[in-house]
């Protein structure tokens, strides 16, 4: 319980203190585009890229990281994807969106800062394995299936184009790539420069939470209930419990394994809002569904510590 008052409420309470901030004159819209976008180019890359840095190379090397999140992801996007259309119907890049909603998890605004508040920095190779996999596999699948129902547009061609650049551009995964290189290497940062980093990535915790906050307070709330039932529970119960089996079946070791399932009981993540927005697929039931999830995820994440740290 412990665990729960001092690391997960006050995390929640952040974006909750965000989401008030975001519906008062205090949070225009410029503001919190400049504030997000101090969070995604500077703060959060910084505390990735000196995590990873410091990090032992061996802790880098686990496949079964990579396995234990990439697996479980997969199944769970092919599931929701098939589910959906038998359930509510829909086009392809429909499905694909609600796929989408119910595995990818929102690491980067709070899973970073959360494991790492709650395991240290040896959590710091499984989120870094989680930001990868979402980002370049997860995303670039369900563009891949958007681009293709479109129809005439590019196809696939242009779906493979435009995952690569996302891939390519995203600063979380350039940080990633560089901090591995780093610890690779096996060449430690000189003191000033590791000092910055951590002075910087120190601000990605409560700027990100509270930015997350104040952005999905300007998200219209959707109607579909039953299709925002459905994906919460999906993503908050089913995603951690296959997580879980994963991790367990291949082995991960406690630190992995706790980041993982951790990582697997959060909200879903705003990009993939921001992937509905950009196509105009099922929009409002991605609001809906990021919203919703962010309010119950405060129990599934206070639960899932609770469970790992008591």
């Amino acid at each position: 319980m412990n665990a729960v008052l001092t690391i997960a409420l006050p995390f929640f309470a952040l974006i909750f203190t965000g989401m008030l901030a975001g519906r008062t004159r205090l949070m225009p819209g410029e503001t919190i585009s400049g504030l997000n976008t101090f969070v995604f180019f500077f703060a959060l890359p910084a505390l990735l890229f000196s995590s990873i840095a410091d990090a032992p190379v061996e802790d880098l090397r686990d496949p079964a990281l990579f396995l234990a999140w990439l697996l479980p992801g997969l199944v769970l996007f092919g599931l929701t994807y098939w589910l959906a259309g038998l359930v509510f119907g829909g086009g392809a890049g429909k499905r694909a969106i609600q796929a989408l909603a119910a595995s990818f998890a929102n690491v980067g605004f709070v899973g970073l800062p959360l494991v790492i508040a709650a395991l240290g920095t040896g959590a710091t190779p499984a989120a870094a394995v989680v930001i990868v996999v979402d980002t370049a596999i997860l995303i670039g699948v369900a563009t891949a299936i958007i681009e293709v129902d479109r129809g005439g547009r590019g196809g696939l061609g242009r779906a493979v184009r435009t995952a690569t650049l996302g891939v390519v551009r995203n600063p979380l995964i350039v940080a990633s790539v560089l901090g591995v290189g780093v610890s690779v290497a096996t060449v430690p940062l000189p003191e000033p420069v590791f000092a910055y980093l951590e002075l910087l990535g120190s601000a990605a915790g409560p700027a990100a939470l509270f930015a997350l906050g104040a952005t999905l307070a300007r998200q219209p709330l959707g109607e579909q209930a039953v299709e925002t039932g459905l994906l919460v529970v999906l993503k908050l119960v089913v995603h951690p419990l296959l997580v879980w089996g994963a991790t367990v079946m291949l082995g991960v070791p406690p630190v992995g394994q706790a980041a993982l399932i951790i990582m697997a009981s959060l909200p879903v993540a705003a990009n993939v809002y921001v992937l509905a927005q950009r196509y105009q697929v099922n929009v409002s039931g991605a609001s809906s569904v990021i919203l919703v999830s962010t309010v119950f995820a405060v129990a599934t994440v206070s639960l899932v510590l609770h469970l790992l740290l008591s």
